[in-house]
């Protein structure tokens, strides 16, 4: 069952192109999200409350056609199968009748799309351990892979590093996933000037707390950025493989 939704599209939600924000998309859909499992039920503020929140892994984007300020648009979300510790969960947003974005929470054997986790010990729970009541609906099938790879050939080079600040967390105490799209748009191996992201895949490996300071790497291969973020003990903070296009 699908939730909708209609926007309009604050100014100050484009870039320097006059279009959307990756970040921007993704508020939207999550914000989507929230409705949906607000309508069916169980809300986020009501599962933090009860000392549980979902933590987003993975996460692919599509992206038809530009959206631009004061354009209105419908917003979907729903949820999809789940197993194990895995909760997938779906969104599109439509511009004029037409499908101008799809999103994938995406699930591997590994490292599912969203976690449920216990925020006062850290566990990961299945989700049949609880009774969620959520709505189930179609998995969108996108056209890019499940799972993605930086190739070993790949130059990554070192070209930033960025502390954690206030304004990039959420109340689970570490940077919200909505920001990471522009930090990694904010360095790719070309300007993005003229052009648009038609395709990004995020792999959130860790968390990033406030305070904690992260190396930023970029490279590209076959047309195709990647961007790793990398924290002070080592530990890889994020992946991304980003596919851009000029604006026509």
């Amino acid at each position: 069952m699908k939730w909708s939704g209609e926007y309009t599209v604050n100014a100050n939600d484009v870039d320097f192109n006059n279009i959307v924000s990756v970040s921007n998309m993704l508020r939207y859909m999550q914000d989507a999200a929230n409705y949906e499992m607000e309508e069916d039920g169980l809300s986020y503020n009501e599962l933090f409350s009860r000392g549980l929140s979902f933590v987003l892994s993975r996460i692919r984007m599509s992206f038809y056609s530009p959206i631009y300020a004061h354009e209105k648009i419908e917003v979907q979300s729903w949820a999809c199968e789940s197993r194990g510790v895995q909760f997938n969960r779906c969104y599109r947003i439509i511009k004029n009748g037409v499908i101008a974005a799809e999103a994938v929470s995406s699930v591997e054997d590994r490292l599912p799309a969203e976690k449920l986790d216990d925020l006062n010990d850290r566990h990961l729970h299945r989700v049949n351990e609880f009774d969620l009541p959520y709505r189930k609906d179609e998995m969108l099938e996108l056209d890019m892979p499940a799972r993605f790879k930086i190739p070993d050939d790949v130059d990554m080079r070192l070209v930033s590093e960025r502390v954690v600040e206030y304004a990039d967390v959420d109340m689970n105490g570490h940077m919200n996933n909505t920001h990471y799209p522009d930090v990694l748009c904010s360095h790719l191996s070309e300007n993005m000037r003229g052009q648009r992201v038609i395709s990004m895949g995020i792999s959130f490996l860790s968390e990033a707390p406030l305070g904690e300071s992260v190396k930023i790497y970029s490279g590209m291969s076959d047309g195709n950025h990647y961007v790793r973020t990398v924290k002070e003990n080592g530990q890889v903070n994020v992946e991304s493989e980003i596919i851009l296009e000029p604006i026509a």
